[in-house]
Protein backbone atom coordinates (compact mmCIF):
# COMPACT_ATOMS: atom_id res chain seq x y z
CA UNK A 1 0.00 0.00 0.00
CA UNK A 2 2.85 2.30 0.89
CA UNK A 3 4.49 1.69 -2.70
CA UNK A 4 1.27 2.05 -4.22
CA UNK A 5 0.55 5.74 -2.00
CA UNK A 6 4.21 6.84 -2.96
CA UNK A 7 3.14 6.35 -7.10
CA UNK A 8 0.21 7.92 -7.10
CA UNK A 9 1.81 11.07 -4.86
CA UNK A 10 5.05 11.22 -6.86
CA UNK A 11 6.03 11.87 -10.71
CA UNK A 12 7.43 10.46 -13.23
CA UNK A 13 8.81 11.52 -16.59
CA UNK A 14 6.83 11.28 -19.51
CA UNK A 15 9.05 11.15 -22.48
CA UNK A 16 8.08 12.93 -26.06
CA UNK A 17 10.98 11.53 -27.97
CA UNK A 18 10.07 10.71 -31.29
CA UNK A 19 9.75 6.61 -31.61
CA UNK A 20 11.67 5.82 -34.53
CA UNK A 21 13.95 3.15 -35.62
CA UNK A 22 12.81 0.84 -33.18
CA UNK A 23 10.86 -2.22 -33.04
CA UNK A 24 7.25 -1.89 -32.26
CA UNK A 25 5.21 -4.78 -30.58
CA UNK A 26 1.42 -5.92 -30.02
CA UNK A 27 1.09 -7.10 -26.98
CA UNK A 28 -1.50 -10.47 -26.97
CA UNK A 29 -3.11 -11.10 -23.54
CA UNK A 30 -2.68 -14.20 -21.80
CA UNK A 31 -6.02 -14.89 -19.26
CA UNK A 32 -3.68 -16.71 -16.51
CA UNK A 33 -0.48 -15.65 -14.84
CA UNK A 34 2.86 -16.64 -15.49
CA UNK A 35 4.19 -19.39 -13.70
CA UNK A 36 7.50 -19.62 -12.08
CA UNK A 37 8.53 -23.12 -14.38
CA UNK A 38 7.97 -21.30 -17.11
CA UNK A 39 11.12 -18.54 -16.74
CA UNK A 40 12.56 -20.53 -13.68
CA UNK A 41 14.47 -23.79 -13.30
CA UNK A 42 14.78 -23.43 -9.14
CA UNK A 43 13.26 -21.29 -6.24
CA UNK A 44 14.58 -21.08 -3.11
CA UNK A 45 12.61 -19.05 0.07
CA UNK A 46 14.10 -17.57 2.74
CA UNK A 47 12.40 -16.33 6.08
CA UNK A 48 13.63 -13.62 7.75
CA UNK A 49 12.61 -12.84 11.41
CA UNK A 50 12.34 -10.01 12.49
CA UNK A 51 12.01 -8.41 16.06
CA UNK A 52 8.38 -6.87 14.67
CA UNK A 53 7.12 -7.42 11.63
CA UNK A 54 8.36 -5.59 8.40
CA UNK A 55 5.96 -2.51 7.45
CA UNK A 56 4.96 -1.90 3.75
CA UNK A 57 6.73 -3.23 1.12
CA UNK A 58 10.98 -3.34 2.12
CA UNK A 59 13.76 -2.77 -1.02
CA UNK A 60 15.51 -5.44 -1.19
CA UNK A 61 19.06 -5.42 -2.15
CA UNK A 62 21.92 -8.26 -2.56
CA UNK A 63 25.58 -7.58 -1.46
CA UNK A 64 28.63 -10.48 -1.76
CA UNK A 65 27.65 -12.10 1.41
CA UNK A 66 24.34 -10.48 2.84
CA UNK A 67 20.52 -9.55 1.26
CA UNK A 68 19.73 -6.59 2.91
CA UNK A 69 15.50 -4.79 3.70
CA UNK A 70 15.08 -1.29 4.20
CA UNK A 71 11.91 -0.58 4.60
CA UNK A 72 10.27 2.90 4.60
CA UNK A 73 7.05 4.55 5.63
CA UNK A 74 6.08 4.10 9.60
CA UNK A 75 9.88 2.96 10.02
CA UNK A 76 12.83 3.78 8.33
CA UNK A 77 15.19 0.86 9.10
CA UNK A 78 18.04 -0.97 7.35
CA UNK A 79 18.14 -4.71 8.17
CA UNK A 80 21.17 -6.62 7.14
CA UNK A 81 20.42 -10.36 6.66
CA UNK A 82 22.53 -13.56 6.66
CA UNK A 83 22.49 -15.81 3.21
CA UNK A 84 19.83 -18.40 5.60
CA UNK A 85 17.54 -15.52 6.66
CA UNK A 86 19.14 -14.72 10.19
CA UNK A 87 19.24 -10.68 10.99
CA UNK A 88 22.85 -9.65 11.44
CA UNK A 89 22.61 -6.17 12.20
CA UNK A 90 19.89 -3.26 12.02
CA UNK A 91 19.92 0.08 11.71
CA UNK A 92 17.07 2.39 12.54
CA UNK A 93 17.13 6.14 10.98
CA UNK A 94 15.94 8.82 12.12
CA UNK A 95 14.45 12.16 11.40
CA UNK A 96 17.36 14.56 13.72
CA UNK A 97 20.35 11.97 13.05
CA UNK A 98 23.07 12.59 10.30
CA UNK A 99 21.68 10.14 7.85
CA UNK A 100 18.12 11.75 8.13
CA UNK A 101 15.29 9.26 7.35
CA UNK A 102 13.45 12.15 5.24
CA UNK A 103 16.92 12.43 3.01
CA UNK A 104 17.67 9.03 1.94
CA UNK A 105 17.00 8.79 -1.62
CA UNK A 106 18.77 4.89 -2.49
CA UNK A 107 20.29 2.72 -0.79
CA UNK A 108 23.25 0.77 -2.70
CA UNK A 109 25.56 -2.11 -2.53
CA UNK A 110 29.30 -2.27 -3.59
CA UNK A 111 30.85 -6.05 -2.19
CA UNK A 112 30.25 -5.97 1.62
CA UNK A 113 29.65 -2.33 2.04
CA UNK A 114 26.94 -0.49 1.66
CA UNK A 115 25.82 2.87 0.37
CA UNK A 116 23.35 5.37 2.12
CA UNK A 117 22.76 8.04 -0.82
CA UNK A 118 21.04 11.26 1.07
CA UNK A 119 19.25 14.16 -1.64
CA UNK A 120 20.29 12.48 -4.42
CA UNK A 121 23.70 13.36 -4.27
CA UNK A 122 25.97 12.50 -1.04
CA UNK A 123 26.70 8.73 -0.35
CA UNK A 124 27.78 7.71 2.96
CA UNK A 125 29.65 4.57 3.15
CA UNK A 126 29.37 1.87 5.69
CA UNK A 127 30.69 -1.30 6.08
CA UNK A 128 29.49 -5.19 6.78
CA UNK A 129 29.68 -4.08 10.49
CA UNK A 130 26.87 -1.09 9.45
CA UNK A 131 29.69 1.43 10.83
CA UNK A 132 30.74 4.20 8.60
CA UNK A 133 33.70 4.56 6.84
CA UNK A 134 33.48 7.13 4.70
CA UNK A 135 31.51 9.91 2.62
CA UNK A 136 31.44 10.73 -1.36
CA UNK A 137 29.55 13.44 -3.29
CA UNK A 138 28.09 12.32 -7.14
CA UNK A 139 28.51 14.57 -9.75
CA UNK A 140 24.78 14.61 -10.42
CA UNK A 141 21.70 14.70 -8.09
CA UNK A 142 19.36 11.82 -9.19
CA UNK A 143 16.90 10.04 -8.16
CA UNK A 144 18.48 6.47 -9.07
CA UNK A 145 21.94 5.99 -9.52
CA UNK A 146 22.96 2.56 -11.32
CA UNK A 147 26.59 1.70 -11.40
CA UNK A 148 27.68 -0.57 -14.26
CA UNK A 149 31.05 -1.87 -15.41
CA UNK A 150 33.14 1.45 -15.18
CA UNK A 151 30.27 3.93 -15.67
CA UNK A 152 27.02 5.21 -13.39
CA UNK A 153 23.82 6.15 -15.13
CA UNK A 154 21.71 8.74 -13.34
CA UNK A 155 18.43 8.49 -13.54
CA UNK A 156 17.35 12.19 -12.43
CA UNK A 157 13.19 11.23 -12.34
CA UNK A 158 12.57 15.34 -11.45
CA UNK A 159 14.99 15.68 -8.37
CA UNK A 160 16.46 18.56 -9.31
CA UNK A 161 16.25 21.88 -11.72
CA UNK A 162 18.98 20.26 -14.04
CA UNK A 163 18.34 20.24 -17.86
CA UNK A 164 18.85 16.31 -18.44
CA UNK A 165 16.93 13.25 -17.08
CA UNK A 166 19.38 11.03 -17.81
CA UNK A 167 23.09 11.31 -17.17
CA UNK A 168 25.78 8.68 -17.95
CA UNK A 169 29.11 9.25 -16.46
CA UNK A 170 32.37 7.52 -15.70
CA UNK A 171 35.67 6.47 -17.11
CA UNK A 172 34.12 6.97 -20.66
CA UNK A 173 32.95 10.64 -19.72
CA UNK A 174 30.10 12.19 -19.12
CA UNK A 175 26.97 12.28 -21.51
CA UNK A 176 23.46 13.59 -21.65
CA UNK A 177 19.67 11.97 -23.03
CA UNK A 178 16.25 13.04 -22.98
CA UNK A 179 15.80 17.09 -21.90
CA UNK A 180 13.44 17.67 -19.15
CA UNK A 181 10.50 19.42 -20.36
CA UNK A 182 9.98 22.88 -17.84
CA UNK A 183 6.67 23.03 -18.32
CA UNK A 184 5.59 19.33 -16.89
CA UNK A 185 4.23 19.03 -13.22
CA UNK A 186 6.55 17.90 -10.75
CA UNK A 187 5.77 14.23 -9.28
CA UNK A 188 8.01 11.31 -8.94
CA UNK A 189 7.64 7.42 -9.51
CA UNK A 190 9.38 5.47 -7.06
CA UNK A 191 9.93 2.05 -9.07
CA UNK A 192 12.44 -0.71 -8.06
CA UNK A 193 14.20 -1.51 -11.02
CA UNK A 194 14.34 1.34 -13.64
CA UNK A 195 17.39 -0.66 -14.88
CA UNK A 196 18.43 -3.77 -15.36
CA UNK A 197 21.92 -5.26 -17.05
CA UNK A 198 20.70 -7.91 -19.59
CA UNK A 199 23.58 -9.57 -22.42
CA UNK A 200 26.56 -7.34 -21.40
CA UNK A 201 24.60 -3.88 -21.47
CA UNK A 202 21.66 -2.06 -19.67
CA UNK A 203 18.05 -1.88 -20.02
CA UNK A 204 15.79 0.94 -18.77
CA UNK A 205 12.06 1.70 -18.41
CA UNK A 206 9.77 4.67 -17.69
CA UNK A 207 6.56 5.00 -16.52
CA UNK A 208 4.52 6.51 -19.26
CA UNK A 209 7.02 5.87 -21.48
CA UNK A 210 5.64 2.89 -24.19
CA UNK A 211 9.44 2.43 -25.14
CA UNK A 212 12.44 0.14 -23.84
CA UNK A 213 15.72 1.46 -23.82
CA UNK A 214 18.99 0.28 -23.79
CA UNK A 215 22.42 1.64 -22.84
CA UNK A 216 25.41 0.00 -24.44
CA UNK A 217 28.00 1.80 -22.74
CA UNK A 218 28.79 4.15 -25.69
CA UNK A 219 25.34 5.24 -26.63
CA UNK A 220 21.73 5.15 -25.03
CA UNK A 221 18.85 4.16 -27.42
CA UNK A 222 15.63 2.69 -27.61
CA UNK A 223 15.35 -0.98 -28.42
CA UNK A 224 11.57 -1.38 -28.71
CA UNK A 225 7.70 -0.18 -28.38
CA UNK A 226 5.40 -1.66 -26.92
CA UNK A 227 1.78 -0.51 -28.33
CA UNK A 228 -0.78 -0.31 -26.43
CA UNK A 229 -3.19 1.38 -28.87
CA UNK A 230 -6.29 2.80 -28.05
CA UNK A 231 -5.60 2.12 -24.35
CA UNK A 232 -2.18 4.23 -25.05
CA UNK A 233 -2.15 7.21 -22.55
CA UNK A 234 -1.94 9.95 -25.19
CA UNK A 235 0.25 13.14 -25.37
CA UNK A 236 -2.71 15.26 -25.20
CA UNK A 237 -4.61 13.29 -22.03
CA UNK A 238 -0.97 13.50 -20.10
CA UNK A 239 -0.63 17.04 -20.37
CA UNK A 240 -3.85 18.08 -18.89
CA UNK A 241 -2.44 16.61 -15.78
CA UNK A 242 -1.81 19.99 -13.17
CA UNK A 243 -1.64 18.18 -9.73
CA UNK A 244 -2.12 14.93 -7.56
CA UNK A 245 -5.57 15.20 -7.72
CA UNK A 246 -5.56 15.13 -11.24
CA UNK A 247 -2.73 12.20 -12.03
CA UNK A 248 -5.08 10.14 -9.04
CA UNK A 249 -8.17 11.03 -11.95
CA UNK A 250 -6.07 9.31 -14.74
CA UNK A 251 -5.28 6.10 -12.58
CA UNK A 252 -9.32 5.72 -11.82
CA UNK A 253 -10.38 6.11 -15.42
CA UNK A 254 -9.09 2.64 -15.59
CA UNK A 255 -9.11 2.77 -19.12
CA UNK A 256 -5.34 3.20 -20.25
CA UNK A 257 -2.62 0.95 -20.14
CA UNK A 258 1.15 1.85 -19.95
CA UNK A 259 4.91 0.98 -18.33
CA UNK A 260 5.29 0.93 -14.57
CA UNK A 261 8.93 1.97 -15.18
CA UNK A 262 10.16 -1.93 -14.01
CA UNK A 263 12.57 -3.78 -16.12
CA UNK A 264 13.93 -7.31 -15.60
CA UNK A 265 16.65 -8.90 -18.51
CA UNK A 266 15.90 -12.60 -17.89
CA UNK A 267 18.34 -15.18 -19.23
CA UNK A 268 18.59 -15.31 -23.12
CA UNK A 269 16.69 -12.91 -25.52
CA UNK A 270 13.93 -12.31 -22.92
CA UNK A 271 12.84 -8.78 -21.12
CA UNK A 272 9.88 -8.44 -18.18
CA UNK A 273 8.40 -6.00 -17.27
CA UNK A 274 6.21 -4.35 -15.34
CA UNK A 275 2.87 -2.41 -16.34
CA UNK A 276 -0.52 -1.50 -15.72
CA UNK A 277 -3.47 -2.56 -17.46
CA UNK A 278 -6.74 -0.37 -17.57
CA UNK A 279 -5.72 0.01 -13.76
CA UNK A 280 -4.62 -3.42 -12.93
CA UNK A 281 -1.43 -4.31 -12.20
CA UNK A 282 0.29 -7.08 -14.75
CA UNK A 283 3.88 -8.22 -16.36
CA UNK A 284 4.45 -8.36 -20.10
CA UNK A 285 7.36 -10.77 -21.16
CA UNK A 286 8.73 -10.05 -24.89
CA UNK A 287 10.55 -13.34 -26.28
CA UNK A 288 12.92 -11.97 -28.99
CA UNK A 289 13.32 -15.47 -30.27
CA UNK A 290 9.88 -15.59 -30.94
CA UNK A 291 9.01 -12.44 -31.73
CA UNK A 292 6.13 -12.40 -29.15
CA UNK A 293 5.31 -9.98 -26.41
CA UNK A 294 2.72 -11.25 -24.01
CA UNK A 295 1.10 -9.92 -21.16
CA UNK A 296 -0.05 -12.20 -18.05
CA UNK A 297 -2.14 -11.43 -14.54
CA UNK A 298 0.69 -11.35 -12.62
CA UNK A 299 3.13 -13.84 -11.89
CA UNK A 300 2.75 -17.37 -9.28
CA UNK A 301 4.88 -20.09 -7.66
CA UNK A 302 3.51 -23.02 -8.94
CA UNK A 303 6.96 -25.04 -7.40
CA UNK A 304 6.38 -24.77 -3.55
CA UNK A 305 4.29 -21.88 -2.34
CA UNK A 306 1.58 -21.34 -4.76
CA UNK A 307 1.39 -17.50 -3.74
CA UNK A 308 0.94 -15.15 -6.07
CA UNK A 309 3.87 -13.02 -6.40
CA UNK A 310 3.29 -9.83 -8.17
CA UNK A 311 6.69 -8.13 -9.39
CA UNK A 312 9.76 -8.60 -8.85
CA UNK A 313 12.34 -6.71 -7.22
CA UNK A 314 15.57 -6.56 -9.21
CA UNK A 315 17.47 -9.45 -11.39
CA UNK A 316 21.14 -10.19 -10.87
CA UNK A 317 23.29 -12.85 -12.42
CA UNK A 318 20.54 -15.33 -13.48
CA UNK A 319 18.01 -14.78 -10.48
CA UNK A 320 15.28 -13.43 -10.17
CA UNK A 321 13.83 -11.62 -6.32
CA UNK A 322 10.81 -11.19 -5.11
CA UNK A 323 9.61 -9.80 -1.60
CA UNK A 324 6.83 -11.18 0.00
CA UNK A 325 5.04 -10.72 3.65
CA UNK A 326 4.52 -13.07 6.26
CA UNK A 327 1.06 -11.75 6.56
CA UNK A 328 -0.36 -11.98 2.83
CA UNK A 329 1.47 -15.90 3.36
CA UNK A 330 -0.80 -16.13 6.05
CA UNK A 331 -3.94 -14.73 4.36
CA UNK A 332 -3.72 -17.50 1.78
CA UNK A 333 -2.80 -20.29 4.76
CA UNK A 334 -5.89 -22.33 3.39
CA UNK A 335 -4.32 -22.44 0.42
CA UNK A 336 -0.48 -23.40 0.97
CA UNK A 337 0.77 -27.10 -0.01
CA UNK A 338 1.39 -28.97 3.09
CA UNK A 339 4.98 -29.18 2.10
CA UNK A 340 5.42 -25.59 2.19
CA UNK A 341 3.28 -25.04 5.58
CA UNK A 342 5.77 -27.58 7.63
CA UNK A 343 9.02 -25.25 6.65
CA UNK A 344 7.64 -22.57 8.16
CA UNK A 345 8.52 -21.16 11.76
CA UNK A 346 5.52 -21.01 14.15
CA UNK A 347 4.85 -17.39 13.94
CA UNK A 348 5.73 -17.01 10.41
CA UNK A 349 3.36 -14.19 10.10
CA UNK A 350 5.74 -11.47 11.56
CA UNK A 351 8.11 -12.68 9.14
CA UNK A 352 9.17 -11.67 5.68
CA UNK A 353 10.45 -13.83 2.78
CA UNK A 354 12.80 -13.69 0.32
CA UNK A 355 11.59 -15.54 -3.24
CA UNK A 356 15.00 -16.26 -5.34
CA UNK A 357 13.93 -17.75 -8.56
CA UNK A 358 17.08 -19.21 -10.73
CA UNK A 359 16.18 -18.69 -14.24
CA UNK A 360 16.13 -20.64 -17.30
CA UNK A 361 19.10 -20.74 -19.73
Amino acid sequence: MWRNLIFILLFVFYSCTQKTDQFSFTPSQVDKPLLVSEIGKNLDIIEVKTKYPISGTPTILKSDRYFYLFEEGIVFSLHQIEKNGVIRKSIDFGFDDKLNANAITQIITQNDSIGIITYGQQITWLNEELKEIGTEKLPFKAKVHFRNSSNTIAYTNGIDDGEWDILTYGSRGTKSYFSIDKNRYHFYNQTFSPFSNWNGKTLFSQAFNDTIYIWDQVDFKPLFQVDFGANAVTKDRFSQIQGAMDMLQLFNEKKYSYLLGEIYGLNGNRILFGLSQKGNQALGLLDFNSEELKIYRGLVDNSISGINLFAPQFVEDGVLYFGVSGERIKENSDRLPDSFKHRLSKDYADSYFIYCLELND
